[in-house]
Protein backbone atom coordinates (compact mmCIF):
# COMPACT_ATOMS: atom_id res chain seq x y z
CA UNK A 1 0.00 0.00 0.00
CA UNK A 2 2.37 2.77 1.07
CA UNK A 3 6.00 2.64 2.09
CA UNK A 4 8.51 5.19 3.28
CA UNK A 5 11.29 5.64 5.76
CA UNK A 6 12.16 8.86 7.40
CA UNK A 7 13.40 10.84 4.41
CA UNK A 8 13.83 7.91 2.05
CA UNK A 9 11.35 6.31 -0.35
CA UNK A 10 12.81 3.41 -2.30
CA UNK A 11 11.11 1.10 -4.74
CA UNK A 12 13.51 -1.23 -6.50
CA UNK A 13 12.14 -3.68 -9.03
CA UNK A 14 13.59 -6.21 -11.36
CA UNK A 15 12.10 -8.64 -13.78
CA UNK A 16 13.25 -12.12 -14.56
CA UNK A 17 11.48 -14.11 -17.24
CA UNK A 18 12.26 -17.68 -18.11
CA UNK A 19 10.50 -20.09 -20.39
CA UNK A 20 10.63 -23.84 -20.07
CA UNK A 21 8.67 -25.58 -22.77
CA UNK A 22 5.18 -24.08 -22.65
CA UNK A 23 5.65 -22.26 -19.34
CA UNK A 24 6.80 -18.66 -18.98
CA UNK A 25 7.62 -17.40 -15.47
CA UNK A 26 7.80 -13.72 -14.68
CA UNK A 27 9.38 -12.83 -11.35
CA UNK A 28 9.12 -9.34 -9.93
CA UNK A 29 10.63 -7.91 -6.73
CA UNK A 30 9.71 -4.77 -4.83
CA UNK A 31 11.82 -3.41 -1.98
CA UNK A 32 9.70 -1.07 0.06
CA UNK A 33 10.90 1.12 2.90
CA UNK A 34 8.62 2.28 5.72
CA UNK A 35 8.62 4.44 8.81
CA UNK A 36 7.08 7.53 10.33
CA UNK A 37 3.29 7.45 9.96
CA UNK A 38 3.36 4.32 7.85
CA UNK A 39 3.34 1.06 9.75
CA UNK A 40 5.09 -2.12 8.59
CA UNK A 41 1.69 -3.69 7.96
CA UNK A 42 0.60 -0.76 5.77
CA UNK A 43 3.88 -1.06 3.88
CA UNK A 44 3.35 -4.80 3.37
CA UNK A 45 -0.20 -4.36 2.05
CA UNK A 46 0.70 -1.63 -0.39
CA UNK A 47 3.94 -3.36 -1.36
CA UNK A 48 2.12 -6.56 -2.27
CA UNK A 49 -0.47 -4.63 -4.29
CA UNK A 50 2.25 -2.72 -6.11
CA UNK A 51 4.36 -5.82 -6.78
CA UNK A 52 1.42 -7.78 -8.17
CA UNK A 53 0.29 -4.88 -10.32
CA UNK A 54 3.73 -4.27 -11.78
CA UNK A 55 4.28 -7.98 -12.42
CA UNK A 56 0.99 -8.15 -14.32
CA UNK A 57 1.95 -5.03 -16.25
CA UNK A 58 5.12 -6.83 -17.35
CA UNK A 59 3.09 -9.86 -18.35
CA UNK A 60 0.71 -7.53 -20.16
CA UNK A 61 3.37 -6.68 -22.74
CA UNK A 62 3.31 -10.37 -23.72
CA UNK A 63 -0.50 -10.52 -23.72
CA UNK A 64 -0.62 -7.41 -25.90
CA UNK A 65 1.50 -9.12 -28.55
CA UNK A 66 -0.96 -12.01 -29.02
CA UNK A 67 -2.69 -12.08 -32.40
CA UNK A 68 -6.15 -12.43 -30.84
CA UNK A 69 -5.57 -9.25 -28.80
CA UNK A 70 -4.24 -7.27 -31.75
CA UNK A 71 -7.16 -8.38 -33.92
CA UNK A 72 -9.63 -7.37 -31.21
CA UNK A 73 -8.17 -3.85 -31.04
CA UNK A 74 -8.05 -3.86 -27.25
CA UNK A 75 -7.62 -0.40 -25.74
CA UNK A 76 -4.37 0.29 -23.90
CA UNK A 77 -6.15 0.78 -20.58
CA UNK A 78 -7.79 -2.65 -20.95
CA UNK A 79 -4.57 -4.62 -21.28
CA UNK A 80 -3.91 -4.80 -17.53
CA UNK A 81 -7.52 -5.82 -16.83
CA UNK A 82 -7.31 -8.48 -19.53
CA UNK A 83 -4.02 -9.75 -18.11
CA UNK A 84 -5.49 -9.87 -14.60
CA UNK A 85 -8.41 -11.87 -15.96
CA UNK A 86 -6.27 -14.66 -17.40
CA UNK A 87 -3.17 -14.67 -15.20
CA UNK A 88 -2.52 -14.66 -11.47
CA UNK A 89 0.25 -12.91 -9.57
CA UNK A 90 1.27 -14.80 -6.44
CA UNK A 91 3.56 -13.75 -3.60
CA UNK A 92 6.32 -16.34 -3.24
CA UNK A 93 8.29 -14.61 -0.51
CA UNK A 94 8.29 -11.57 1.74
CA UNK A 95 10.87 -10.60 4.32
CA UNK A 96 11.88 -7.59 6.36
CA UNK A 97 15.28 -5.97 5.93
CA UNK A 98 17.17 -2.96 7.24
CA UNK A 99 20.09 -0.83 6.22
CA UNK A 100 22.00 1.83 8.13
CA UNK A 101 19.27 4.39 7.47
CA UNK A 102 16.12 2.46 6.55
CA UNK A 103 13.76 -0.37 7.39
CA UNK A 104 11.79 -2.12 4.71
CA UNK A 105 10.12 -5.19 3.33
CA UNK A 106 11.14 -7.16 0.26
CA UNK A 107 8.31 -8.80 -1.69
CA UNK A 108 8.80 -11.28 -4.53
CA UNK A 109 5.93 -12.07 -6.89
CA UNK A 110 5.62 -14.69 -9.63
CA UNK A 111 3.32 -14.73 -12.64
CA UNK A 112 3.27 -18.14 -14.30
CA UNK A 113 2.07 -18.21 -17.91
CA UNK A 114 0.99 -21.47 -19.51
CA UNK A 115 1.53 -20.53 -23.14
CA UNK A 116 -0.26 -23.64 -24.43
CA UNK A 117 -3.66 -22.44 -23.12
CA UNK A 118 -3.12 -18.70 -22.94
CA UNK A 119 -4.56 -17.76 -26.33
CA UNK A 120 -7.80 -19.64 -25.65
CA UNK A 121 -8.16 -18.04 -22.20
CA UNK A 122 -7.60 -14.58 -23.64
CA UNK A 123 -10.14 -15.23 -26.38
CA UNK A 124 -12.73 -16.32 -23.83
CA UNK A 125 -12.04 -13.27 -21.67
CA UNK A 126 -12.41 -10.94 -24.66
CA UNK A 127 -15.83 -12.44 -25.34
CA UNK A 128 -16.96 -11.55 -21.82
CA UNK A 129 -16.77 -7.78 -21.99
CA UNK A 130 -18.87 -7.40 -18.84
CA UNK A 131 -16.32 -9.25 -16.73
CA UNK A 132 -13.53 -7.31 -18.41
CA UNK A 133 -15.23 -4.06 -17.43
CA UNK A 134 -15.44 -5.22 -13.82
CA UNK A 135 -11.75 -6.07 -13.83
CA UNK A 136 -10.98 -2.70 -15.38
CA UNK A 137 -12.90 -0.95 -12.60
CA UNK A 138 -10.97 -2.78 -9.88
CA UNK A 139 -7.67 -1.95 -11.55
CA UNK A 140 -8.68 1.71 -11.74
CA UNK A 141 -9.62 1.79 -8.06
CA UNK A 142 -6.36 0.07 -7.10
CA UNK A 143 -4.34 2.54 -9.16
CA UNK A 144 -6.03 5.49 -7.45
CA UNK A 145 -5.31 4.02 -4.02
CA UNK A 146 -1.66 3.36 -4.87
CA UNK A 147 -1.35 6.94 -6.10
CA UNK A 148 -2.85 8.11 -2.81
CA UNK A 149 -0.31 6.00 -0.94
CA UNK A 150 2.54 7.52 -2.96
CA UNK A 151 1.31 11.00 -2.03
CA UNK A 152 1.12 10.06 1.63
CA UNK A 153 4.60 8.58 1.50
CA UNK A 154 5.99 11.78 0.01
CA UNK A 155 4.34 13.84 2.73
CA UNK A 156 5.57 11.35 5.32
CA UNK A 157 9.11 11.67 3.96
CA UNK A 158 9.08 15.45 4.17
CA UNK A 159 7.72 15.47 7.72
CA UNK A 160 10.28 12.91 8.82
CA UNK A 161 13.13 14.82 7.21
CA UNK A 162 12.10 17.96 9.07
CA UNK A 163 11.68 16.05 12.35
CA UNK A 164 7.95 16.84 12.38
CA UNK A 165 5.19 14.60 13.69
CA UNK A 166 3.71 12.09 11.24
CA UNK A 167 0.90 11.10 13.60
CA UNK A 168 -1.76 12.74 11.43
CA UNK A 169 -0.89 10.44 8.52
CA UNK A 170 -1.46 7.17 10.36
CA UNK A 171 -5.21 7.15 9.84
CA UNK A 172 -4.88 8.04 6.15
CA UNK A 173 -2.38 5.24 5.61
CA UNK A 174 -4.76 2.83 7.35
CA UNK A 175 -7.70 3.94 5.20
CA UNK A 176 -5.66 3.42 2.05
CA UNK A 177 -4.58 -0.03 3.31
CA UNK A 178 -8.21 -0.92 3.96
CA UNK A 179 -9.10 0.22 0.45
CA UNK A 180 -6.41 -1.91 -1.16
CA UNK A 181 -7.40 -4.92 0.91
CA UNK A 182 -11.04 -4.42 -0.10
CA UNK A 183 -10.02 -4.30 -3.77
CA UNK A 184 -8.14 -7.56 -3.27
CA UNK A 185 -11.26 -9.21 -1.83
CA UNK A 186 -13.26 -8.05 -4.86
CA UNK A 187 -10.58 -9.47 -7.14
CA UNK A 188 -10.85 -12.80 -5.34
CA UNK A 189 -14.61 -12.77 -5.92
CA UNK A 190 -14.19 -11.91 -9.61
CA UNK A 191 -11.76 -14.82 -10.01
CA UNK A 192 -14.77 -17.08 -9.35
CA UNK A 193 -16.71 -15.73 -12.35
CA UNK A 194 -17.31 -18.06 -15.26
CA UNK A 195 -19.47 -16.52 -17.96
CA UNK A 196 -22.42 -14.78 -16.34
CA UNK A 197 -22.25 -16.67 -13.04
CA UNK A 198 -20.07 -17.26 -10.04
CA UNK A 199 -18.82 -20.83 -9.84
CA UNK A 200 -19.16 -20.56 -6.05
CA UNK A 201 -21.55 -17.69 -5.23
CA UNK A 202 -21.46 -18.39 -1.49
CA UNK A 203 -17.68 -18.03 -1.45
CA UNK A 204 -17.98 -14.89 -3.58
CA UNK A 205 -20.42 -13.42 -1.05
CA UNK A 206 -17.97 -14.21 1.74
CA UNK A 207 -15.20 -12.35 -0.10
CA UNK A 208 -17.45 -9.40 -0.92
CA UNK A 209 -18.69 -9.19 2.67
CA UNK A 210 -15.06 -8.72 3.69
CA UNK A 211 -14.64 -5.96 1.12
CA UNK A 212 -17.78 -4.15 2.26
CA UNK A 213 -16.80 -4.44 5.92
CA UNK A 214 -13.55 -2.63 5.10
CA UNK A 215 -15.12 -0.16 2.65
CA UNK A 216 -18.85 0.33 3.37
CA UNK A 217 -19.16 2.74 0.43
CA UNK A 218 -17.66 0.38 -2.17
CA UNK A 219 -20.39 0.44 -4.83
CA UNK A 220 -18.92 -2.26 -7.07
CA UNK A 221 -18.68 -4.66 -4.12
CA UNK A 222 -22.43 -4.32 -3.54
CA UNK A 223 -23.09 -4.72 -7.27
CA UNK A 224 -21.07 -7.92 -7.46
CA UNK A 225 -22.61 -9.30 -4.28
CA UNK A 226 -25.99 -8.65 -5.86
CA UNK A 227 -24.98 -10.86 -8.79
CA UNK A 228 -23.95 -13.62 -6.39
CA UNK A 229 -27.30 -13.41 -4.59
CA UNK A 230 -29.02 -13.52 -7.99
CA UNK A 231 -27.07 -16.69 -8.81
CA UNK A 232 -28.38 -18.19 -5.57
CA UNK A 233 -31.94 -17.13 -6.55
CA UNK A 234 -32.08 -14.86 -3.50
CA UNK A 235 -33.60 -12.14 -5.63
CA UNK A 236 -34.74 -9.74 -2.94
CA UNK A 237 -31.26 -9.62 -1.43
CA UNK A 238 -29.89 -9.07 -4.93
CA UNK A 239 -32.26 -6.11 -5.45
CA UNK A 240 -31.20 -4.60 -2.11
CA UNK A 241 -27.53 -4.77 -3.09
CA UNK A 242 -28.16 -3.33 -6.54
CA UNK A 243 -30.09 -0.50 -4.87
CA UNK A 244 -27.13 0.25 -2.61
CA UNK A 245 -24.70 0.14 -5.51
CA UNK A 246 -26.56 2.68 -7.65
CA UNK A 247 -27.19 4.96 -4.68
CA UNK A 248 -23.45 5.06 -4.07
CA UNK A 249 -22.53 5.31 -7.74
CA UNK A 250 -25.45 6.35 -9.97
CA UNK A 251 -23.55 5.84 -13.24
CA UNK A 252 -23.21 2.03 -12.94
CA UNK A 253 -24.92 1.02 -16.18
CA UNK A 254 -24.31 -2.70 -15.70
CA UNK A 255 -25.83 -2.63 -12.22
CA UNK A 256 -29.05 -1.12 -13.60
CA UNK A 257 -29.03 -3.86 -16.24
CA UNK A 258 -28.49 -6.55 -13.60
CA UNK A 259 -31.27 -5.17 -11.44
CA UNK A 260 -33.51 -5.10 -14.51
CA UNK A 261 -32.76 -8.78 -15.11
CA UNK A 262 -33.70 -9.57 -11.51
CA UNK A 263 -36.94 -7.60 -11.81
CA UNK A 264 -37.67 -9.57 -14.99
CA UNK A 265 -37.42 -12.86 -13.10
CA UNK A 266 -39.72 -11.45 -10.41
CA UNK A 267 -42.26 -10.49 -13.10
CA UNK A 268 -41.91 -6.76 -12.40
CA UNK A 269 -41.63 -5.90 -16.06
CA UNK A 270 -42.18 -2.16 -15.92
CA UNK A 271 -39.44 -1.75 -13.33
CA UNK A 272 -37.20 -3.94 -15.46
CA UNK A 273 -37.78 -1.77 -18.55
CA UNK A 274 -37.04 1.38 -16.54
CA UNK A 275 -33.73 -0.11 -15.42
CA UNK A 276 -32.77 -1.21 -18.92
CA UNK A 277 -33.68 2.26 -20.21
CA UNK A 278 -31.36 3.77 -17.61
CA UNK A 279 -28.59 1.31 -18.48
CA UNK A 280 -28.58 2.09 -22.21
CA UNK A 281 -28.83 5.81 -21.49
CA UNK A 282 -25.66 5.57 -19.41
CA UNK A 283 -23.92 3.14 -21.75
CA UNK A 284 -25.38 3.14 -25.28
CA UNK A 285 -23.18 0.21 -26.35
CA UNK A 286 -24.35 -2.15 -23.59
CA UNK A 287 -25.59 -5.03 -25.73
CA UNK A 288 -26.83 -7.08 -22.78
CA UNK A 289 -29.27 -4.35 -21.72
CA UNK A 290 -30.80 -4.17 -25.20
CA UNK A 291 -31.07 -7.95 -25.37
CA UNK A 292 -32.70 -8.22 -21.96
CA UNK A 293 -35.06 -5.33 -22.58
CA UNK A 294 -36.02 -7.09 -25.80
CA UNK A 295 -36.83 -10.20 -23.78
CA UNK A 296 -39.17 -8.19 -21.54
CA UNK A 297 -40.94 -6.67 -24.53
CA UNK A 298 -41.17 -10.20 -25.96
CA UNK A 299 -42.81 -11.43 -22.75
CA UNK A 300 -45.26 -8.52 -22.94
CA UNK A 301 -46.18 -9.43 -26.52
CA UNK A 302 -44.62 -6.27 -27.93
CA UNK A 303 -42.78 -8.22 -30.60
CA UNK A 304 -41.77 -5.38 -32.89
CA UNK A 305 -40.16 -3.49 -30.01
CA UNK A 306 -38.47 -6.72 -28.96
CA UNK A 307 -37.06 -7.19 -32.47
CA UNK A 308 -35.76 -3.61 -32.50
CA UNK A 309 -33.86 -4.24 -29.26
CA UNK A 310 -32.55 -7.61 -30.40
CA UNK A 311 -31.32 -5.95 -33.60
CA UNK A 312 -29.45 -3.30 -31.60
CA UNK A 313 -27.86 -6.00 -29.48
CA UNK A 314 -26.81 -7.93 -32.61
CA UNK A 315 -25.17 -4.86 -34.11
CA UNK A 316 -23.13 -4.51 -30.93
CA UNK A 317 -22.40 -8.23 -30.53
CA UNK A 318 -22.72 -9.88 -33.95
CA UNK A 319 -21.27 -13.24 -32.89
CA UNK A 320 -23.78 -14.06 -30.14
CA UNK A 321 -25.92 -16.96 -31.35
CA UNK A 322 -28.41 -16.56 -28.51
CA UNK A 323 -29.49 -13.09 -29.64
CA UNK A 324 -30.14 -14.31 -33.18
CA UNK A 325 -32.13 -17.15 -31.65
CA UNK A 326 -34.51 -14.96 -29.67
CA UNK A 327 -34.97 -12.58 -32.60
CA UNK A 328 -35.75 -15.53 -34.86
CA UNK A 329 -38.41 -16.71 -32.41
CA UNK A 330 -39.94 -13.23 -32.40
CA UNK A 331 -40.03 -13.24 -36.21
CA UNK A 332 -41.66 -16.68 -36.11
CA UNK A 333 -44.35 -15.34 -33.79
CA UNK A 334 -45.09 -12.60 -36.34
CA UNK A 335 -45.20 -15.12 -39.18
CA UNK A 336 -42.14 -13.50 -40.80
CA UNK A 337 -40.62 -16.85 -41.66
CA UNK A 338 -37.98 -15.68 -44.14
CA UNK A 339 -36.49 -13.39 -41.49
CA UNK A 340 -36.59 -16.15 -38.89
CA UNK A 341 -34.96 -18.61 -41.31
CA UNK A 342 -32.12 -16.13 -41.90
CA UNK A 343 -31.58 -15.78 -38.15
CA UNK A 344 -31.72 -19.54 -37.50
CA UNK A 345 -29.17 -19.98 -40.28
CA UNK A 346 -26.87 -17.53 -38.51
CA UNK A 347 -27.36 -19.41 -35.24
CA UNK A 348 -26.34 -22.65 -36.96
CA UNK A 349 -23.28 -20.98 -38.47
CA UNK A 350 -22.19 -19.88 -35.01
CA UNK A 351 -23.29 -23.08 -33.23
CA UNK A 352 -23.37 -25.95 -35.74
CA UNK A 353 -24.87 -28.49 -33.32
CA UNK A 354 -27.63 -26.25 -31.90
CA UNK A 355 -30.47 -28.74 -32.26
CA UNK A 356 -33.29 -26.28 -31.51
CA UNK A 357 -32.09 -24.02 -34.32
CA UNK A 358 -32.43 -26.87 -36.84
CA UNK A 359 -35.81 -27.82 -35.39
CA UNK A 360 -37.15 -24.27 -35.52
CA UNK A 361 -35.72 -23.52 -38.96
CA UNK A 362 -37.26 -26.73 -40.25
CA UNK A 363 -40.60 -25.68 -38.82
CA UNK A 364 -40.26 -22.24 -40.44
CA UNK A 365 -39.47 -23.83 -43.81
CA UNK A 366 -42.53 -26.08 -43.52
CA UNK A 367 -44.72 -23.13 -42.53
CA UNK A 368 -43.35 -21.34 -45.58
CA UNK A 369 -44.27 -24.34 -47.75
CA UNK A 370 -40.70 -25.44 -48.44
CA UNK A 371 -41.03 -29.15 -47.70
CA UNK A 372 -37.62 -30.22 -48.99
CA UNK A 373 -35.61 -27.87 -46.77
CA UNK A 374 -38.06 -28.35 -43.91
CA UNK A 375 -37.62 -32.12 -44.00
CA UNK A 376 -33.86 -31.78 -44.27
CA UNK A 377 -33.75 -29.72 -41.07
CA UNK A 378 -36.24 -32.01 -39.34
CA UNK A 379 -33.97 -34.97 -40.14
CA UNK A 380 -30.92 -33.06 -38.87
CA UNK A 381 -32.74 -32.19 -35.64
CA UNK A 382 -33.73 -35.81 -35.22
CA UNK A 383 -30.15 -36.95 -35.75
CA UNK A 384 -29.21 -34.58 -32.91
CA UNK A 385 -31.89 -36.08 -30.64
CA UNK A 386 -35.05 -34.03 -31.24
CA UNK A 387 -37.41 -36.01 -33.53
CA UNK A 388 -40.85 -34.52 -32.86
CA UNK A 389 -40.86 -32.28 -35.94
CA UNK A 390 -39.82 -35.12 -38.25
CA UNK A 391 -42.51 -37.39 -36.83
CA UNK A 392 -45.15 -34.67 -37.28
CA UNK A 393 -43.98 -33.95 -40.81
CA UNK A 394 -44.12 -37.65 -41.68
CA UNK A 395 -47.62 -37.92 -40.28
CA UNK A 396 -48.67 -35.13 -42.64
CA UNK A 397 -46.88 -36.83 -45.58
CA UNK A 398 -44.44 -33.90 -45.89
CA UNK A 399 -41.43 -36.10 -45.31
CA UNK A 400 -40.63 -39.72 -45.99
Amino acid sequence: MRKIIFSIFIVLTFLCASAIGEILTIRHTVKQTFGGGQSPDDARISGIALAKREALEKAGTYIESLTVVQNSKVEKDEILALTAGVLKAEVISQKNYHTDDAFGIEIVVNVVVDISVLEERVKKQLQDRTHLTELKDTQKREKELLQKVAQLEEENRKLTTNNQSTQKLKNEFQQASDGLTAVDWVKKALSLVDGEKYTDPKKAIEYLNNAIKLQPNYANAYGNRGIAYHNLEQYQLAIEDFDKAVRLKPDLAMTYSNRGSTYTILGEYQRAIEDFDKAVHLQPDLDLAYNNRGIVYHKLGQLQRAIEDYSKAIRLKPDDANIYMVRAIAYDSLGQYQHSIEDYTEVIRLKPVFVVAYYNRGSAYLNQGNKNLGCRDAQKACALGKCELLELAKSKKYCR
